[in-house]
């Protein structure tokens, strides 16, 4: 009888076990195969044709003996969160469908280098001109929307950092850029394919010349030494306020010293011209 009472209990108290066991065993299961496809899936949730730049801290501006230097360029010390940037620039393809699809309106005829020319189809894959900083933006907001995710314009530490992919010269291929490495100076008269050249060390194509690229900030000629006064700067995003953007890397038709890393230039948010285009920065 004691035996039997025993067993009895011991059964009971297996059954017990058993009942806790199992639904924290298929809770764990389930965490394990959630977290396994969520794994496997982040890839497919970025975008074509995106890499990531990896956050860190690097030294933002030009030395005071880098040739053709400008007074803007104050070296100061900044430190970025990962982000995504697109390989390319926006080419005139995908500005077409943006403008087809949305009715906008531009600031300009990005159809169009020379005025009353429309590109001919074979530079489809070239990057799109004579877009404004407010063009731009109106692109970025189309796209968030029409796909669910969201993308804008690279401040210009982001640009800066991305462009120099981890050189400190002033060009991502050294102390000089050449004929082969870039779209710049006039050589070939007109903008080439945004896969054009071999990119830099972290993926990026034409990050120098072919066409000059907006950036999220309002430009200040003295913002750079306000930064250096505060020490390191995490994540800027440039001045309050402004009367113009940042734009950068230079263009088809200018000369190699306005293409340098550390080279800063700026409009108004409704000018365009047949050198300015953009690139995009994909937010997870």
């Amino acid at each position: 009888m004691i035996v039997h009472a025993i067993h009895n209990k011991c059964q009971k108290m297996k059954t017990k076990t058993i009942r806790i066991l199992v639904p924290a065993i298929f809770l764990a299961m389930l965490l394990f195969v959630s977290s396994t496809l969520s794994a496997k899936a982040a890839p497919a949730a970025l975008p074509a044709n995106f890499v990531l730049i990896s956050g860190g801290e690097f030294t933002m501006g030009s030395p005071v003996d880098e040739a053709k230097r400008v007074k803007n360029e104050t070296q100061h010390q900044v430190r970025l969160s990962s982000f995504y940037m697109s390989k390319y620039e926006v080419t005139v393809a995908e500005f077409r469908r943006f403008v087809v699809a949305s009715g906008y309106k531009t600031d300009g005829d990005w159809r169009c280098v020379v005025i009353g020319q429309v590109r001919p189809k074979r530079e489809n894959n070239h990057p799109v001109l004579n877009v404004s900083w407010n063009d731009a933006v109106a692109y970025c907001k189309w796209l968030s929307t029409k796909t669910g995710k969201r993308f804008r314009l690279p401040t210009e530490a982001e640009w800066e950092y991305a462009c120099r992919a981890g050189s400190s010269t002033p060009f991502n291929t050294g102390e000089n850029l050449t004929n082969n490495q870039a779209n710049y100076g006039l050589n070939r008269e007109k903008t080439v394919a945004v896969n054009s050249f071999a990119p830099n060390a972290w993926g990026l194509y034409n990050m120098h010349g072919n066409a000059w690229e907006w950036c999220s900030d309002w430009f200040s000629e003295t913002y750079y030494d306000e930064c250096k006064a505060e020490g390191t700067i995490i994540n800027p995003a440039g001045p309050a306020s402004g009367s113009q953007r940042v734009h950068r890397g230079g263009g088809w038709d200018y000369d190699a010293e306005n293409c340098r890393s550390a080279y800063r230039s700026s409009r108004v948010p409704d000018d365009r011209d047949i050198d300015y285009g953009f690139r995009l920065v994909f937010v997870p």
